[in-house]
């Protein structure tokens, strides 16, 4: 047997856990919900899908993933087919692709359903695994079993590297900024889809982008050749995703941004190439440090180190939590009277839903269908309407988009005529009224 199996005795623990309680739920009564709620779009999504699913339906795990693996090589962008491929080779005791497959789910998807699943199953299989968005101690003290002493040592140095690593990038940060000013602000025009378009300088040649809270720094390179820039500097990096979920590969080059009146220097991620409709974004890289305030219709940002907010006294219905995830601002709101989660992403025009959140909150699409285009390609989304309430600002039945592969994404057509600033010292989203 080759060495990307596991022995036979891994099998067998692993069939132990097939019948545990957390991982029987994931693949018996937790499946129910996740056709039922993904099963129209899931269907429609390709007819290899969808006698993928009908092979599954009927147990019949090896000629489903066949279809599923076909399906894939057409499209990569949906989470529920992924984990679908991870469930049969479960089932099929292919360990080996069992594990790739839930891997890919859980790390290109980490705040979809399927991604949490796929998660929870590979960690049920694999102890080793560390979630999205998890640090390792916590991992660990989510386990039902204590690990071996080994996985234990190897648990700890991770976790003492994590620390020393996250301590580094701290400080490195904490010098960086005591050379930048303390408020910095810059101006935005709305696009015709409500894009926040900016006039920056990189490396001292104009180029045009979106300031995007929902993405890093991201120019591509035909477009800055073209703008006359150097890039021989660039090296290799790693792959990025949009909406399309799909991976593209990217350079990596430290350049000197200048946007408004603050100038710092970045590595900026770089496709190759663009279309008609790609567009450079400039997002949390640039204002890391910084706390941002945006005055929709002054079409303004304004910029302010942590250490020189203010305290402020706070008011329920206009000061709304956050929660910080991988430099992205998360907000608790509800949909059709329903809790949900979602990131503040300046660079969506519109407020986006994935498909298996949409049909949690109830949320029908009309029939109208919206073709988009971002980093990774084309994607197709269905319009819907919802009532959705942020402490005191309500929005009802307001338009929505469902699909793409980033969770739930609030844009600026619900922030739209609003003057906001994200607090990241008091973890606060604040409406000004």
């Amino acid at each position: 047997m080759k060495n990307t199996i596991l022995n036979s005795a891994k099998g067998e623990q692993l069939n132990q856990i097939l019948k545990s309680n957390i991982l029987a739920r994931t693949l018996k009564s937790s499946i129910l919900a996740l056709y039922l709620s993904f099963g129209s779009a899931a269907l429609g999504a390709d007819d290899s899908y969808k006698l993928g699913l009908q092979a599954y339906n009927k147990k019949d795990f090896a000629e489903a993933v066949k279809h599923f693996e076909t399906a894939l090589q057409k499209t990569q962008n949906d989470p529920l087919l992924w984990y679908y491929d991870a469930l049969c080779y479960h089932h099929l005791k292919n360990w080996s692709m069992a594990k790739s497959r839930y891997k890919t789910t859980a790390i290109s998807f980490p705040l979809t359903e399927p991604g949490r699943r796929a998660a929870a199953a590979l960690k049920a299989i694999d102890p080793s695994f560390v979630p999205p968005q998890q640090s390792v101690a916590s991992t660990v003290s989510a386990q039902t079993e204590k690990p071996a002493a080994s996985a234990n040592a190897i648990n700890e140095k991770a976790t003492s590297d994590s620390k020393s690593t996250a301590s580094a990038d701290d400080a490195a940060l904490d010098k960086e900024l005591a050379g930048l000013p303390d408020s910095a602000h810059f101006y935005f025009k709305k696009g015709q889809q409500g894009h926040m378009e900016v006039d920056l300088m990189v490396n001292g040649h104009p180029v045009k982008a979106i300031f995007d809270t929902g993405a890093s720094a991201l120019f591509y390179k035909d477009q800055l050749k073209e703008a006359g820039l150097d890039l021989n500097r660039a090296k290799p990096g790693k792959g990025t995703r949009g909406w399309a979920g799909v991976e593209v590969s990217t350079e990596i080059m430290p350049a000197q941004i200048t946007l408004g009146t603050l100038t710092r220097t970045i590595n900026i991620k770089m496709p190759e190439n663009s279309t008609s409709q790609s567009t450079n974004l400039i997002g949390q890289d640039f204002i890391k440090g910084y706390q941002y305030e945006i005055d929709d219709k002054g079409g303004r940002v304004d910029l302010k180190k942590k250490l020189a907010a203010k305290q402020e006294k706070l008011n329920p219905l206009y000061d709304i939590p956050i929660e910080i995830i991988a430099g992205k601002e998360f907000i608790v709101f509800t949909v059709n009277s329903q809790y949900a989660k979602a990131f503040i992403d300046t660079g969506a025009s519109n407020t986006i839903f994935d498909a298996f959140s949409a049909a949690r909150f109830g949320a029908v699409p009309t029939g109208e269908v919206i073709h988009m285009s971002g980093v990774g390609g084309d994607l197709t989304m269905k319009r819907a309407y919802v009532n959705i309430r942020i402490g005191g600002m309500y929005r009802d039945n307001f338009p929505i988009l469902i699909g793409g592969s980033g969770a739930c994404a609030l844009g600026q057509d619900l922030m739209e005529g609003w003057k906001y600033k994200v607090d990241r010292e008091n973890k606060l989203l604040r409406f000004f009224h």
